[in-house]
């Protein structure tokens, strides 16, 4: 059986800003980073144009466009950071989970009250070291070297000593 792809009915048309349309196949982006936040006084929204917050987001595989701050967005943000409701435009590198969520005008995307979960292909690997050895050898006992090489960068001599000890 074929799977359909899912495909929001916004995502037809040249948009301007992020909507549920980005999310793929209808589920959350579980790790996307806000680069920074922007006051921008005239912005076109709906053929409107407004006064609005707008996160930017760094480079990513879901979109370029921005993403226009409602009055939950901006709240679960200001929550998210720690911050007060007047350091809005401090929030810099800030990874986000964006989701869908039925509002009273239609469907929205939203910050998820969930934090971020990055991906482990996309974390930073650990540079394995000499006092890495002894909990990599405790780890061997139950667990496989694969797993422990989603951690941790180990050179090759290091990696063939470890299969030996388990």
């Amino acid at each position: 059986m074929t799977q359909i792809q899912k495909i929001h009915y916004t995502a037809g048309g040249n948009p301007s800003h992020c909507g549920v349309f980005i999310l793929p196949n209808g589920k959350d982006i579980e790790y996307i980073v806000i680069d920074h936040i922007e006051w921008r006084e005239k912005e076109v929204v709906n053929g409107i144009e407004k006064a609005v917050f707008v996160a930017l987001f760094k480079e990513n595989p879901y979109t370029k466009l921005p993403m226009v701050l409602n009055r939950v967005n901006k709240e679960r943000l200001i929550k998210l950071a720690g911050i007060g409701g007047f350091d809005l435009l401090a929030i810099k590198d800030m990874p986000v989970r964006l989701t869908y969520e039925p509002t009273r005008i239609g469907d929205g995307l939203r910050i998820s009250k969930l934090p971020a979960t990055q991906p482990m292909s996309e974390k930073k690997k650990k540079k394995f070291s000499d006092a890495d050895m002894p909990a990599a050898i405790k780890f061997l006992k139950s667990g496989t070297i694969e797993q422990l090489e989603e951690y941790y960068d180990i050179p090759n001599d290091i990696r063939e000593a470890l299969i030996k000890k388990k």
